[in-house]
Parts: structure tokens; C-alpha cells; sequence
């Protein structure tokens, strides 16, 4: 487990705007945001969806730009499914990015 995933796991991280965490810790950011599907207009998707959260959001497309690392697929309270890249420019972001040692896991 790399450091920024104890962060994207974080409970809190729906509690401000993506953008407002990464960038001043040194990380450019890439964001795509797409609705839960509909139970009234899309009612097979939303039964996939329903069926398994997380393969379903994990199915979903995401074009990562070149130089970033996609890091994170979440709902969130709004029925939103966001997903999330980044791309370290400082020493601190690309710190964050390596694995863990056993003692900070």
C-alpha cells in the first residue's frame, strides 16, 4: 500500500473538494465525476450497480492523461461515482506515491 492510499481511504475525504487535498500537497489532479445510474431510466444498469457497487464503478471507463496514476473510485453521499488521477510535481507528492514500509503501514 502506497501512503496516498491511506489518504484516498480516508473517511473524511468527501468532507472538502479533491482538488483543495492534492494540489497544495504537490499533486496535479484529474478528476471525472458520472451520476449512479437511475433506477427509473436505466433500470439494468442501476440493478448492476445495486447487485456489486464496487465492480460495477470499477467497469466504469476513466482515461488516465499520461504522467498521472489513477488512485481512487468512490460513491459518494450525492450518488455520484468519482474517480480520481494524480500527478506528483513535488518531492513530497512523489514521496507519497511510493510504497509503504511495514513500520508506516
Amino acid at each position: 500500500m502506497r501512503l496516498i492510499d491511506q489518504l484516498t481511504n480516508h473517511p473524511l475525504l468527501e468532507e472538502r473538494p479533491v482538488k483543495d487535498i492534492f494540489e497544495p500537497m504537490g499533486f496535479e489532479t484529474h478528476l471525472h465525476v458520472v451520476e449512479e445510474p437511475d433506477p427509473d431510466e436505466q433500470p439494468e444498469e442501476s440493478e448492476r450497480y445495486f447487485a456489486d457497487v464496487e465492480a460495477y464503478i470499477d467497469t466504469l471507463p476513466f482515461e488516465v492523461p499520461e504522467g498521472f496514476t489513477e488512485i481512487g473510485r468512490w460513491g459518494n453521499e450525492d450518488s455520484e461515482i468519482v474517480m480520481l488521477a494524480v500527478k506528483p510535481t513535488t518531492p513530497l507528492a512523489q514521496a507519497l506515491m511510493a510504497p509503504a514500509t511495514p513500520e508506516a503501514a
